[in-house]
């Protein structure tokens, strides 16, 4: 497992670049209003790669012979994990490729991309909540944790698909700006319940610094949509 984790540790650095790249793109467009795609098929190609480098820890969960349901939970979350960003963000990376770039495939692979992020997400936190921290029900506050894990990114998650469904189908470009403000504000609203569990309960808190806060950066364009006018 320890060349697993020096694997993951180099898949780590490549979502920090992608993610600078993802900043300084976000920045250009609401700076500038150009769509400036060079820099956001690096945030593209670097994300997607990041997930690949789960594959050493899943071929260790299910590889062992007598995995256990904890390793069979985990193996399972990375593998989703997998399905929902890697084969979404690099096929949408080969949109991104293309010299002549068709605005109309773009647009679909960005939702599609979008909405199987927020997934993912849910996944990961979801199953964290399973194999990792092993929530004990009878927990008041344990239990309030569990549901926000199971139904807050996942009602998210159905609300950004519903939002952007129209995109999907290539019916048209136009998507419910204050259905998607709503799902960004609803993915914020579940870390800063995870914080507030946290802070009630040590287990929560010992993997309070493995979720991602990041995340909080939601509420923002969360509440400028949910006021849109669009």
């Amino acid at each position: 497992m320890a060349s697993s984790e020096i694997i993951g540790e180099i898949g780590l650095i490549l979502s920090f670049a992608g993610a600078c790249f993802a900043l300084f793109f976000a920045w250009h467009l609401v700076r500038t209003g150009q769509f400036i795609i060079p820099l956001l098929r690096k945030a593209v190609l670097l994300e997607g790669l990041n997930y690949l480098f789960l594959l050493p820890f899943i071929a260790a969960f299910f590889a062992t012979p007598n995995t256990s349901v904890v390793g069979i939970e985990a193996g399972l979350s990375y593998s989703l994990q997998i399905v929902f960003v890697s084969l979404t963000f690099l096929v949408l990376y080969s949109k991104l490729r293309k010299p002549d770039v068709n605005f109309a495939q773009l647009n679909r692979w960005i939702a599609i991309a979008a909405v199987g992020f927020t997934f993912a997400l849910w996944v990961k936190h979801f199953f964290l909540n399973l194999y990792a921290i092993q929530v004990n029900l009878a927990d008041p506050i344990m239990f309030v944790g569990f549901l926000n894990s199971a139904l807050t990114i996942l009602a998210a998650g159905i609300l950004l698909l519903y939002a952007l469904l129209p995109v999907i189908r290539r019916s048209q470009n136009k998507f419910n700006a204050r259905t998607l403000g709503v799902a960004f504000f609803l993915i914020a609203v579940y870390f800063i319940i995870f914080i507030i569990v946290s802070l009630l309960n040590p287990s929560y808190l010992m993997f309070l610094g493995l979720t991602d806060l990041w995340a909080l950066a939601f509420i923002i364009p969360g509440l400028g949509l949910v006021r849109s006018k669009i």
